[in-house]
């Protein structure tokens, strides 16, 4: 059952639009091989139906493209409708026709079912299930996709430090302006998110490593793993760390691509 303003998922009406009451996040901007980015939107389960309608990474001089690491931990608050998880994501900037450019989510693992299953149906975001730990939102977030229940056990970490970098005073806002594909066709996310508690290093403050055997076992992961490596990541500077202690926000339902 559905209406333009709900949708069941899970047996729970969910009625947009969705807030995000309490959750904090860290994150990293790239540069990343623009030749890459296009082969993984083309090979991509959801992603593929945007390479079909003329999607192309933005391409800077050099073949980079810009791509995102982020981190976030959503609090486990009355109001957070899609429950206490975390969510590690990769993303993008495309130009689609038509369109203009946007930013595509192409890989969103998250710790909790629910989260993945609103994620899936309301949206069209790419979510797994995959563990991971950290504490996004703080200076230093040490945060790991891929097996965390025991010391020294293969994964991908990520480390974004902002404690050397430029604190945001006050309240910011910020808008999500993505490209997703949900039911076989490309889809309109936008949201409004509010951040405070914030820090930005400029070219510095991230690293990215992957341990030998991170993916063995889950496939997931292991596509995981070749993204980040076929992109370069593992061996770039990060062209910005950020961190926000404090992040809310509201998704509307999608729109379709006219």
């Amino acid at each position: 059952m559905s209406s333009s303003t709900s949708q069941v998922v899970a047996g729970r009406a969910i009625t947009f639009p969705v807030p995000v009451v309490s959750a904090s996040i860290s994150g990293a901007a790239f540069l990343g091989k623009a030749s890459v980015a296009r082969r993984l939107i083309a090979g991509g389960a959801q992603s593929a139906v945007l390479d079909a309608a003329g999607a192309e990474p933005v391409a800077l001089p050099g073949g980079r493209t810009p791509v995102v690491v982020i981190h976030v931990r959503y609090h486990d608050v009355p109001g957070n409708v899609l429950g206490a998880y975390h969510e590690v994501g990769l993303a993008f900037q495309v130009k689609v026709p038509g369109v203009g450019t946007r930013v595509h989510i192409h890989e969103l693992p998250v710790d909790q079912d629910f989260t993945l299953a609103a994620g899936n149906e309301l949206w069209g975001f790419p979510k797994w299930k995959g563990d991971m730990v950290g504490t996004a939102g703080g200076a230093l977030d040490d945060a790991r996709l891929g097996a965390v229940g025991s010391g020294g056990a293969p994964g991908i970490d990520i480390r974004l430090d902002t404690r050397r970098g430029v604190p945001l005073p006050g309240n910011q806002s910020i808008g999500m302006n993505c490209i997703q594909v949900l039911g076989g066709e490309p889809v309109l996310v936008g949201a409004q998110a509010k951040v405070a508690g914030g820090r930005i290093r400029p070219a510095g403050g991230a690293t990215i490593s992957v341990a030998e055997g991170a993916g063995d076992g889950d496939t997931h992961v292991a596509r995981f793993v070749e993204a980040v490596r076929e992109l370069g990541l593992t061996r770039a500077r990060a062209l910005a760390t950020f961190s926000f202690e404090n992040f809310t926000a509201e998704f509307p339902a999608p729109a379709p691509v006219s």
